[in-house]
Formats: C-alpha cells, structure tokens, sequence
C-alpha cells in the first residue's frame, strides 16, 4: 500500500471528525466544571472557553490517529472518561 492511500482518511474516520469528536469535546466541556476546584462562576467560566479550542483540536485530533480503531478508541475513551465524572457528580 502507498504512503498516499494509507494516509487518506476513509468514511468512518471521517464520521469519527465530523461527529464523534465533537460530542466528545462537548462531553468533556460539560465534566470540566466538576474537577476545576474553583468557585461555580469560575468554574463554568473556564468550560466555556475551553469547549471552543476542543471542538477544533478533536477532529484535528481523530485525523491524525493512525488508523479507525485509534480515533473511536480515543473517543470512546475521552467520552466514557466525561460520563463518569458526569455520573459521579450527579449522584
């Protein structure tokens, strides 16, 4: 296989970009408040903008992987870790 067709990225990386890594990057966005030992304002002051620069860097982040199962692994990963802590500070 070329250097060339082993670097296109196919439908499900794709998919991973465009859907995937958003919501993770929302997921984690909506966890940060949670963890930041800081006073509420401040907290969801900083999950504001922090969830900008990760909805650019996730996709940036899945093209990059180098292959499928490393961008829906890094996002299940960074999805499952934000639902625990969502979980954990909701109950």
């Amino acid at each position: 296989m070329s250097a060339a067709a082993r670097h296109r990225p196919g439908v499900s990386r794709l998919l991973a970009a465009v859907l995937g890594a958003p919501l993770a990057a929302l997921l984690v966005s909506l966890a940060l408040p949670a963890v930041v030992p800081a006073s509420s304002d401040v907290r969801y002051l900083a999950a504001c903008i922090v969830v900008i620069p990760l909805m650019a860097a996730a996709p940036c982040a899945v093209l990059l992987a180098r292959s499928t199962a490393r961008a829906w692994g890094g996002i299940a990963l960074a999805s499952t870790a934000a639902l625990v802590v969502l979980w954990r500070a909701f109950t």
